[in-house]
């Protein structure tokens, strides 16, 4: 793919090429996502940004990792971050700067969440730990909403309903650590089209 990271609409042409590749429809992702085929289509179009929560979905949907449906980069023995080096994205969360790297398992990705934000509704399989590096969210997680502050960790399981909208004057700077489900929960497969 001759597309770089930092094209304008990266991300959604990544999602639409990697739906083709596997010959699903706009219907059978948007339904594995919770999303409807015109959001799904407008997230590939470019004309919708994708929350966080929803990109981590379609990660395992994809079975691939966030840094690797959102940044082109090849898998070492490590994966190394420099100061500086960061790629952010944008997305309906607000900026979000992959930290991890092509491994199975986590996604670790720094956000940086605009005060008075919207607060996009996400579900996904999973579980979230999110650690406030500077300023304050309000995290909604089914009918309960918890403030945080700089220095609070929050840790939850990500198949609940929840939000994260910024507080205050200026931008909040925070952690967050996504995990894949267990095999437990059942992550299943997309059925074939």
């Amino acid at each position: 793919m001759s597309a770089h990271p930092s094209d304008e609409n990266w991300i959604g042409r990544r999602i639409a090429s990697l739906r083709r590749e596997r010959g699903w429809t706009l219907a059978v992702v948007g339904q594995r996502v919770g999303l409807s085929t015109t959001q799904l289509s407008r997230i590939e179009s470019g004309g919708r940004q994708s929350s966080v929560g929803t990109l981590i979905e379609l990660a395992r949907v994809f079975e691939v990792t966030l840094s690797e449906l959102v940044a082109e980069e090849p898998t070492y023995s490590f994966h190394l971050v420099r100061a500086g080096e960061c790629a952010p994205h944008e997305s309906a969360n607000g900026a979000m700067t992959p930290l991890s790297g092509n491994y199975p398992g986590i996604d670790a990705v720094l956000l940086t969440i605009p005060p008075s934000s919207d607060a996009p509704i996400a579900h996904h399989s999973g579980e979230e730990w999110l650690y406030i590096l500077h300023g304050s969210v309000e995290v909604t997680i089914g009918n309960e909403q918890v403030l945080l502050e700089s220095g609070d960790a929050l840790h939850f399981p990500s198949l609940n309903a929840h939000s994260v909208r910024g507080l205050g004057n200026t931008s909040t700077r925070a952690l967050l650590v996504s995990a894949a489900s267990s095999p437990r929960e059942g992550a299943g497969h997309l059925p074939p089209p």
